[in-house]
């Protein structure tokens, strides 16, 4: 029944808020816009776009291809396909060549284009194999079949040969000191093994045709007979398989997507201490009714916020050495998150703000009443935190989705990073309102923190826990998540 409520709200809102052609792209036509401003509207006469990725060339067809954006300098440029792949790099074409109905034939430069926007195809190209999802350092996503059939693991004890038929996915991460490729590998029954990753190279071949060569240093994450059925678009969230139309993507002024946000159905529940066990500021656990909101997935990340940086001019904040990109955000102040809600909502027409604590919790807890979602023990490699059994344990924060979602499809609602909220820090629920509106004071100074961090221990990331800090401070184990309003028409 409450995934049925949950569906029917999606289905309400994906009509209402769902992707649409731009308004200013004529229908049949693609879409230029320099980085002057100026936008020109035609067909493009290119048969294919390369784009020089970390692992080599791929060549993408013009019928499959449906977005360019050029980096710049210092920037890589991204290409999007039509059946949802991305690769990150540098484009090689340095110029291409307009057709318009009325004007002459416009030769174009592509160092002057900020951004292409493809109409849609007719083909009938034969798709190749491409069951494996594959995830790079460098920011691509992309499906392939993986030729390389064994992997090598040293774990603490002994040398594993394992089977690709045997894996359902392989995390990836650098050793703390940088020498060794460590893995996390989840069999298809389920059981986990970790050690020291000794294949140096995997071989794949994409669905255009390309063949590639990937270190596994380069990699992220390797998952194994996710996509089954031809002609769709992968399933990049494959550790919770949520289909397409449930995830809401307002589009950006530039028609570029905004997050991947779910819409939840709300309704009563109670919040806090439901063990008897916990900290006081749990106390007393309350129910409260929640009107249906939108969250994000994910945390917001790098990549997210830089864009918002760029578009206002701010500085942008220390990644520490971590890496930007799918790393979730860290290093911004409850002020700086609650002006990037209020930049994207001027970039959709959607409001977006951050969570009231009462949601965040409704959220994280995924219809759960246990301590973490879960179940009552902190398992193994459940969330990263400092004793949670992950790659990253008690190291730094991981890539936001490197670990299982909830029930609801959220990712890292336990651990990784803590997250800023929008009420203001009370050390009870006494006074908390049972709507699960925000709690406020004038003056408040000091904000409520959820989810635990990578440097927090197991007891900090179950799903009750709260912890606090001044609005104004920034640091390395704090960012932010986002929720969308929804019409109550």
């Amino acid at each position: 029944m409450v995934w049925k409520c949950i569906a029917l709200i999606v289905s309400v809102c994906w009509v209402q808020y769902g992707a649409a052609e731009p308004a200013d792209k004529p229908p049949g036509f693609d879409l230029v816009t320099m980085k002057n401003g100026d936008i020109f509207n035609g067909t493009i006469t290119s048969e294919s776009f390369g784009m020089e990725t970390g692992f080599g060339l791929v060549s993408i067809p013009l019928d499959l291809t449906s977005g360019i954006r050029l980096g710049g300098s210092g920037t890589a440029d991204t290409l999007n396909t039509a059946w949802g792949d991305i690769f990150r790099g540098r484009l090689v074409q340095t110029s291409i060549t307009m057709l318009r109905v009325l004007d002459p034939t416009l030769p174009l430069t592509t160092a002057d284009i900020a951004d292409i926007s493809f109409t849609p195809r007719q083909t009938r190209r034969r798709e190749l194999p491409a069951p494996d999802t594959l995830e790079t350092v460098h920011g691509d996503r992309f499906t392939a079949r993986v030729v390389t059939r064994d992997f090598m693991l040293r774990g603490a004890d002994s040398i594993q040969l394992i089977n690709r038929k045997d894996i359902f996915l392989m995390e990836i991460a650098l050793s703390e000191d940088g020498d060794k490729v460590m893995s996390q590998i989840t069999l298809n029954g389920g059981g986990k093994v970790r050690g020291h990753l000794m294949t140096r190279r995997i071989l794949v071949a994409d669905r255009y045709g390309d063949e590639l060569g990937l270190e596994t240093r380069s990699l992220v994450s390797l998952a194994f007979a996710v996509n089954h059925r031809p002609g769709t678009a992968p399933r990049f969230n494959y550790r919770k398989r949520i289909e397409p139309a449930a995830i809401i993507r307002d589009r950006m002024r530039d028609r570029s997507a905004g997050p991947e946000m779910i819409a939840l159905r709300g309704g009563s529940y109670r919040r806090g201490d439901l063990q008897g066990d916990g900290d006081s500021d749990e106390k007393p656990a309350k129910s409260v009714t929640l009107k249906p909101f939108a969250i994000g997935l994910y945390e917001v990340s790098f990549d997210e916020y830089d864009r918002f940086c760029e578009s206002t001019g701010r500085d942008k904040p220390d990644d520490e050495g971590v890496g930007r990109g799918r790393h979730p955000v860290v290093n911004v102040n409850w002020d700086s998150a609650r002006e990037y809600t209020d930049w994207l909502s001027r970039q959709t027409g959607a409001s977006y703000r951050l969570p009231t604590d009462a949601e965040w919790e409704y959220a994280a807890r995924g219809g759960t009443d246990t301590r973490y979602w879960w179940g009552q023990k902190i398992g193994n490699a459940n969330a990263n935190c400092s004793g949670c059994g992950g790659l990253w344990d008690g190291q730094m924060a991981s890539r936001s989705g490197r670990f299982p979602a909830n029930p609801f499809g959220l990712h890292d609602t336990a651990g990784n990073v803590f997250e800023w909220v929008e009420d203001c820090w009370y050390d009870s629920f006494e006074h908390a309102p049972e709507d699960g509106s925000a709690l406020q004071r004038p003056g408040c100074v000091m904000r409520v923190i959820r989810s635990g961090a990578w440097s927090f221990p197991p007891e900090e990331v179950r799903s009750a826990n709260r912890w606090r800090d001044f609005h104004s401070r920034r640091s390395d184990d704090t960012g932010f998540r986002l929720v969308r309003e929804l019409s109550s028409d």
